[in-house]
């Protein structure tokens, strides 16, 4: 290439090139165009082969791993140079003072390691259009002049940095289209004429400062405005008439984590474009209006953690496009069967932590579309809808804390893809039925605090997320591309014979993660999108569940958290444990168990939390590896356990008794039905006696009376004499 010396454009953007730049690019002295995005290339920058190509209009080396640093005063002969795109470079900007010769049209140093102000050299570019300087460590107020002195400026791009003060705009309007300053320390109000010098905003990201106030009703006047981010800061008052009205085009707004706060959805709201509404972790009071079913396109609607009240409305149900509905922790209250059975969410429906009452209704085809359903924390009641067992796509089914009773329903479909089922703190009565084991992607089973009783299933080895490890489930976590418009390509700034791809964002991944808890290491976790993917765990805790500990729950190798405490298990622990390679919490306290603790469990390396008190175990304990991390509280309630953990030598105490066989065991234990029938007899034969003796013999009948008559004077006696007293 080097040979090549009259070489004008010279484009090798997204290859696997590496290694380092030649010096002999030094020789292509009338190259005007540089593009080498996305490679591999490495090692130190040269400057002299920049320093003579002065004829360079556009260079970007953005997207490669070239080390050392890189002074943008070597490029300040380089009158022809319009675009500059560098990426993960140190760049120095103020080693020593410079003046630019060239006016650039594009300026991008993300991640360029820049400290302290813009920099200075900013000062002298007047025709600007395009401006990045984003994840950087800049720091000082907002720079006003950049906006001032570049009226063509379209992109400004400043998020991730250390920006601080008060947001100061120009004094005319200006034809931005894009402005991202999110994630910086920008304080204080909006300006009120915000909307009439940024009319033409397309993208507005402000997120993540401490802006306060309200939104100014000139933001109304953004009527091409399609991105709103104010999510994060300190706003607060009601949303503006004018902005609900003007804001025509919005199809993204994001106003969550303020404090926004009265009534939302007025009828006279007109955002028709809307497809993805945050509005949760405010102080939104009242009922939820209808003004929204002017947005039929709508996809998200969160309006979690506010202070709505009243019923759940019935027109929630009219948006057939709705994949996620988010209404919890709020003070919805009412019949929740109506208005559920209209619904149209296709991947998420969250309504815990309300008011909520009254049966539970859904119908199969409903229930079949949808993943996630999270209904905890509410007062619904009546028995679990078999329907929601028989969908092939829900995910999760989060029913905690409410008052369903009944059955757990037995009829599952073989083919579910359920892989959390929380049932945990209701009323569920029977047995855990065997047909539970054919579900066989679950990897979170929590059915706590409920009355179930009979046996354990020893059908758990059917459910492969607890016996191997396989490939991460990808169904916590999906996303939604917001294609960006009017982003602009490099040809509307820049003239070339080849094809240059602009190096600029031009679209946004809208993250939506769901969130699970459950209960581990005795505390509430937390398990959200890609974690929730790896997390397993079988709760049984709290119920009447008796019989053995079946041995095939130790083959789940798998299994992260167990926890079978608080029931009536019988019989001893199983060997089989020691199999449990991946549990990291493991709880059997309160139960019935006996005989030793296997010293094989000295080998679960992950295991962070046993519990095995208040049982009748025996032995010594396991005082090896994670288990000399144990002490006494692990094992409160066991007499006839010893080791150093427990504090009692094994070797001076008398061994504990053998355990008796089930012929000892029958001929020792009392006959509780004879016991009972010899009691009531003997009662009975002692009070007929004592009745005939007294009717035969008048002597003694008159002894007996008579000394009923003298208790009764004694304590009438002693009775006056302590009311007299207290007088």
């Amino acid at each position: 290439i080097c040979e090549l010396k009259n070489l004008v454009e010279l484009n090798l953007s997204w290859n696997k090139l590496d290694g380092s730049l030649p010096q002999c690019l030094s020789n292509l002295t009338y190259l005007r165009v540089l593009d080498l995005t996305s490679n591999q290339l490495s090692g130190n920058l040269p400057i002299s082969v920049f320093a003579n190509l002065t004829s360079l209009e556009y260079l970007s080396l953005s997207g490669n791993n070239f080390q050392g640093s890189f002074s943008l005063s070597v490029l300040a002969n380089h009158s022809r140079l319009e675009v500059l795109q560098i990426s993960r470079l140190q760049i120095e900007t103020e080693n020593f003072p410079w003046l630019p010769r060239f006016q650039l049209k594009v300026l991008n140093l993300r991640r360029c390691n820049i400290s302290g102000t813009i920099p200075s050299f900013l000062q002298y570019q007047y025709d600007l259009r395009y401006i990045d300087l984003s994840h950087n460590n800049l720091a000082g107020t907002f720079p006003t002049w950049l906006l001032q002195n570049n009226t063509k400026l379209e992109f400004l791009f400043l998020f991730n940095n250390f920006l601080k003060g008060l947001l100061h705009l120009p004094d005319s309007k200006r034809d931005l289209l894009h402005l991202v300053i999110s994630n910086n320390n920008f304080i204080g109000m909006l300006p009120d004429n915000f909307g009439m010098i940024l009319p033409e905003l397309v993208y507005l990201d402000m997120s993540q400062n401490s802006f306060e106030g309200s939104i100014p009703p000139s933001m109304g006047y953004t009527v091409r405005l399609l991105f709103l981010d104010l999510s994060s800061n300190n706003f607060s008052g009601e949303l503006p008439k004018q902005f609900l009205t003007g804001c025509v085009s919005l199809a993204f707004m994001n106003v969550s984590h303020n404090y926004f706060g009265g009534q939302i959805f007025p009828k006279y709201m007109s955002m028709t474009q809307l497809a993805w509404l945050y509005l949760n972790d405010n102080q939104f009071t009242g009922r939820l209006e209808e003004g929204l079913l002017n947005a039929p396109s709508l996809h998200i609607l969160d309006v979690s953690n506010n202070m709505l009240s009243g019923q759940l409305p019935h027109w929630v149900g009219n948006f057939s496009n709705l994949d996620v509905l988010l209404m919890s922790r709020n003070s919805l209250e009412g019949d929740v069967s109506v208005p559920l059975s209209n619904l149209q969410v296709a991947r998420i429906l969250d309504i815990s932590e309300n008011k909520l009452y009254g049966p539970l209704e859904f119908s199969f085809n409903h229930s079949s579309s949808l993943w996630h359903l999270f209904l905890h924390n509410n007062s619904l009641n009546g028995s679990i809808p078999s329907a929601l067992f028989q969908s092939s796509q829900l995910m999760t089914l989060d029913l905690r804390d409410n008052e369903f009773s009944g059955n757990i329903p037995p009829l599952i479909n073989e083919d579910s893809n359920l892989r959390a089922l929380l049932l945990r703190g209701n009323n569920l009565q029977g047995n855990i039925p065997q047909q539970l084991c054919h579900l066989r992607k679950i990897a979170i089973v929590d059915i706590s605090y409920n009355l179930l009783d009979g046996s354990i299933p020893s059908c758990f080895t059917n459910i492969w997320p607890w016996m191997e490890e396989g490939d991460p489930f990808n169904g916590f976590v999906f996303g939604y591309t917001l294609v960006v418009e009017h982003f602009p390509a490099i040809s509307a700034y820049y003239n070339s014979t080849l094809n240059l791809i602009f190096s600029g964002e031009d679209n946004r991944e809208l993250r939506q993660r769901v969130e699970v808890k459950f209960m581990a290491k005795n505390r509430y976790e937390s398990y959200k999108g890609g974690v929730l993917e790896y997390m397993t765990g079988l709760d049984l805790s709290s119920n009447e569940l008796t019989g053995e500990i079946p041995s095939a729950i130790g083959y789940l190798q798998e299994l992260h958290a167990l926890n079978l405490s608080h029931n009536h298990l019988s019989g001893s622990i199983p060997r089989s444990f020691s199999n449990l390679k991946m549990i990291e919490s493991m709880d059997l306290s309160y139960n019935k168990l006996r005989g030793q603790i296997p010293l094989e469990l000295s080998e679960l390396n992950y295991l962070a939390i046993f519990n095995v008190s208040y049982n009748d175990l025996s032995g010594p304990t396991p005082n090896t590896k994670q288990f000399a991390n144990f002490d006494e509280s692990n094992y409160r309630g066991n007499l006839n356990l010893c080791g150093p953990a427990v504090l009692k030598n094994c070797s001076t105490d008398l061994p504990p008794p053998p355990p008796m066989t089930p012929a000892e065991e029958d001929e020792s234990a009392i006959d509780m039905v004879a016991f009972n029938w010899s009691f009531a007899v003997s009662y009975v034969t002692v009070i007929v006696g004592l009745l005939a003796l007294l009717f035969l013999n008048s002597y003694w009948h008159r002894q007996w009376f008579f000394l009923i008559d003298a208790c009764i004077d004694s304590c009438f006696y002693f009775w006056y004499k302590y009311v007299h007293y207290q007088q």
